[in-house]
């Protein structure tokens, strides 16, 4: 059993999105994003990133010091903040 006080410690995260809006209609929405992932990338923040395939959902699997810097970064997803993207699951490990 994981203590809820673990994850206030360095963790990954596995992030569930699904479409709720066109990202394929929202091509700079899409640059943005991708851009954005590639800079948490850069900074060893992103561990991998996918979509499933013939599906419109994707997944990034993060490297977090804490939930506080979780919620950070999906808050500045620029698909979530223009709703064309939402959180369905997260998934700590």
């Amino acid at each position: 059993m994981v203590h809820a006080s673990a994850y206030k410690d360095p963790h990954h995260v596995m992030l569930f999105f699904e479409e709720i809006g066109s990202l394929a209609d929202n091509e700079q929405c899409l640059v943005d994003r991708n851009g954005y992932y590639a800079d948490l990338k850069s900074n060893g923040k992103v561990v991998i990133s996918g979509s499933f395939w013939n599906q419109d959902k994707n997944f990034v699997i993060v490297s977090v010091s804490d939930d506080n810097e979780l919620v950070q970064i999906i808050e500045n997803d620029p698909a979530i903040k223009q709703n064309v993207l939402e959180l369905v699951k997260a998934m700590p490990f």
